[in-house]
C-alpha cells in the first residue's frame, strides 16, 4: 500500500489531496488482473450488520450489528458454588445492538446495548443492557471464548452466537433491571407478553453510537460518515432456541 499527495486546482480553489493506493497495474494488464484475480471490495458482513467502519491507518474495523426484539433462552449461574446448577430463563429482549471491533482479521472485543427502536443513523442514542456479564459501558466479559470462521464476518456471527449460548454468571455486575424480582420476574413478564421488553424504561447510556464507534475505531467523531446505515435485513419475530426448563433455582441474587 502506498500513498501520494498532490495539489488540485479548480478555479480559485486549491485543495491538498492525499490518496491511498492499494494496488497498481498497467493498463494493458488490467483485463488480465480482473479475470484472474478475486478482488474483495468489502468483507463478508455479519448477519444484521447496520454499519461497518474501517480505519486504514490502524487496520481497525468496527461492525455494528442489530438484532430485532425476540425471546432468548439464557443460562444463568446465580451461585458462585462450583457444584451448583444454572437456571434457564426465557427472556424477551428489545432491539439488541452489538458493537464488535477487530484489528486486521482478529476479533478484539464485544459490547452490547439496548434500544426500543431500530437504528436510524450513527447518531442513535443507546440504552444500557441489563444482560449478564456486561459492564456499565456495555463491554462483554468474553472469558476464554474463541471463535473461528473463514472471514471476519463469520467470526463476528460466531462471537454473537457464543454470547447468547454462554453460561452467564456473576463475573461482572450487570446493569440493574428496571423492576424488582430479577430474571424470574423478567421471564414471567416475557411469558405474558413477548414484546414486554420494548415498553420497559432502561437507563440511557451516556454516549451515542457515533461516539462509541469512533472510540473503538480510533477515529475522530468528524471522521465518521453521516450517511444512512446499511439496509436492514427482514426481522424475525421469534428466535428459535431450546425451550426452558421448569422454573426453579434461586432468584437472581443481583436483583434489587
Amino acid at each position: 500500500m502506498q500513498s501520494r499527495t498532490f495539489l488540485r486546482i479548480e478555479g480559485d480553489l486549491v485543495s491538498l489531496i492525499t490518496e491511498v493506493i492499494d494496488r497498481e497495474v498497467t493498463l494493458p494488464d488490467l483485463m488480465t488482473e480482473l479475470t484472474t484475480a478475486q478482488v474483495a471490495m468489502t468483507p463478508r458482513l455479519p448477519t444484521g450488520c447496520r454499519f461497518w467502519l474501517r480505519s486504514g491507518t490502524t487496520d481497525r474495523s468496527v461492525f455494528v450489528v442489530e438484532q430485532p426484539p425476540s425471546r432468548r433462552t439464557i443460562e444463568y449461574h446465580a451461585s458462585r458454588r462450583h457444584d451448583s446448577e444454572p437456571t434457564t430463563y426465557r427472556l424477551a429482549v428489545p432491539y439488541v445492538v452489538f458493537v464488535v471491533w477487530t484489528i486486521g482479521e482478529q476479533v478484539e472485543g464485544l459490547a452490547t446495548y439496548f434500544r426500543a427502536q431500530p437504528i436510524a443513523s450513527l447518531d442513535a442514542t443507546l440504552l444500557c443492557s441489563t444482560l449478564p456479564n456486561t459492564n456499565d459501558d456495555g463491554v462483554v466479559c468474553l472469558g476464554s471464548v474463541r471463535v473461528s470462521g473463514a472471514s471476519v464476518g463469520e467470526r463476528v456471527d460466531a462471537l454473537i452466537g457464543a454470547f447468547w449460548a454462554s453460561r452467564f454468571n456473576q463475573d461482572l455486575r450487570r446493569h440493574p433491571l428496571p423492576f424488582n424480582g430479577g430474571f424470574r420476574a423478567w421471564a414471567s413478564r416475557s411469558r405474558r407478553d413477548p414484546l414486554a421488553a420494548l415498553s420497559l424504561q432502561y437507563d440511557p447510556y451516556w454516549r451515542t453510537l457515533r461516539q462509541v464507534v469512533a472510540q473503538l475505531a480510533g477515529l475522530a467523531i468528524t471522521d465518521l460518515p453521516a450517511g444512512a446505515p446499511l439496509p436492514e435485513e427482514p426481522a424475525e419475530a421469534e428466535v428459535l432456541t431450546p425451550e426452558p426448563m421448569a422454573d426453579g433455582g434461586e432468584p437472581d441474587a443481583l436483583a434489587s
